[in-house]
């Protein structure tokens, strides 16, 4: 009898870095480290590739506790990318997962559109981003030893 591992609640990881193209975009993933991973997008996100994006951060967010989206290379923001930013949302949540999205003026224009309140979590650079991240994992690691 063959006895193995089964994955439960997760997707099988990705390569640690992978470049995809979907449509007119881009995706690339890169580990920035054990627990945090960038996930950049260049081109259009739109009805052709906005699921696939959300399914791309999903399968390379496996191991990691943060990501940073990076959108700045983005040249076009359809609905599409609204759905697939808030399917990522709600990945995020329920994987414990940090994250934040840096933005160009097409997706910064798409979420003031969709997402008035600011439920998202927006940075304006990728230095604040970045420094958004570590602040996170801060506070879960205060949180954690406090407990």
């Amino acid at each position: 009898m063959t006895v193995g591992a089964v994955r439960i609640g997760r997707p099988n990881p990705a390569p640690l870095d992978e470049h995809r193209q979907c449509g007119r975009a881009t995706f690339a993933a890169r580990r920035l480290s054990t627990s945090r991973l960038a996930v950049a997008v260049t081109g259009d996100i739109d009805a052709c590739n906005g699921r696939s994006l959300g399914r791309f951060v999903e399968q390379h967010t496996g191991i990691s506790r943060q990501l940073l989206l990076d959108l700045r290379a983005v040249d076009f923001a359809g609905t599409q990318a609204f759905t697939a930013l808030y399917y990522i949302s709600v990945h995020c949540a329920r994987s414990d997962v940090d994250w934040v999205i840096v933005a160009g003026h097409p997706v910064r224009r798409l979420l003031s559109i969709c997402d008035p309140e600011g439920e998202l979590p927006l940075a304006d650079d990728l230095t604040s981003g970045l420094d958004h991240l570590t602040r996170s994992a801060r506070c879960h690691q205060h949180v954690s030893s406090a407990g």
